[in-house]
């Protein structure tokens, strides 16, 4: 096995994180447990709303636009030597373009000025922001945690951004940099969870996110079909939720469950 094949096998991603990384890898390692202890139960399934793009008001300028700006996302990544879409960022993955589109869409939709989101890796969903953004001059502000232990991939970070004058990189957890950065920026038109997908990161997100997001506001959380706290989430605060099914590029076997699928919480 090549020096490069070892770094992308998920066991050793595994230990390089346990090794450089000890602290941050409590909480991936605690939902495990959970996950282990709930193994007998039937895994979290959720009704997906197939017409979920009518639902969000996608219009064909939105399908024009978001289709017409995909080439050229992947084709800077792959000038830099990136092969886009599944598992690219390590075992990580890169938006897929029904995921983007309900973004562009509601960013668009909101007249969005202020948007947070967690989770860069190399900036496609960045990218679509930012542009849905330029023409009312709004503002992205990114947090996300470079991963210590693989320390080859940084500069991938944000790869796919181009214009980055109305752009905002926080580099750090969300656990200590999202709440600081709220209370600093005020109320939000939209919020994009795209980090780690462990049940007690997801709902400590979500949880802060919405106090700070405004009346009509919107909550957008990716891979939601691995545990359920998109469910307990949307239960708590009795929002009105849309599910949606994954798009990917090309196939992505990390995708099993229901095949992926990211949510949509709407603020009354």
């Amino acid at each position: 096995m090549g020096l490069r094949s070892a770094m992308m096998n998920p066991w050793m991603q595994v230990m390089r994180r346990v090794v450089h990384d000890p602290i941050g890898s409590y909480g991936y390692f605690a939902d495990r447990v959970i996950r282990f202890n709930r193994r007998n139960k039937p895994p979290h399934e959720y009704p997906v709303d197939h017409d979920w793009r009518s639902l969000l008001g996608v219009s064909e300028d939105d399908r024009i636009r978001t289709e017409r700006l995909w080439p050229e996302i992947l084709g800077t990544l792959e000038s830099r030597g990136i092969r886009p879409g599944p598992a690219s960022y390590l075992f990580w993955n890169d938006a897929d373009p029904a995921l983007v589109q309900a973004i562009w869409c509601l960013a668009r939709r909101l007249r969005a000025a202020k948007v947070v989101e967690t989770g860069v890796a190399h900036g496609v969903t960045s990218r679509f922001i930012l542009e849905a953004l330029g023409e009312r001059d709004g503002h992205l502000w990114s947090i996300d945690l470079p991963p210590r232990w693989a320390p080859e991939v940084h500069d991938e970070i944000g790869a796919a951004v181009a214009d980055r004058s109305n752009w905002s990189l926080i580099l750090g957890p969300s656990r200590r940099c999202l709440r600081r950065l709220l209370n600093d920026i005020g109320q939000i038109d939209l919020f994009i969870h795209d980090s780690e997908h462990t049940t007690r990161n997801m709902l400590f997100e979500m949880s802060v996110a919405w106090k700070s997001l405004r009346p009509g506001g919107a909550m957008v959380v990716d891979d939601i079909d691995l545990n359920e706290a998109f469910d307990v989430f949307c239960k708590r605060v009795r929002c009105k939720a849309l599910i949606a099914k994954a798009e990917p590029i090309r196939p992505d076997p990390g995708k099993r469950r229901q095949g992926g699928l990211f949510g949509v919480a709407l603020k009354h």
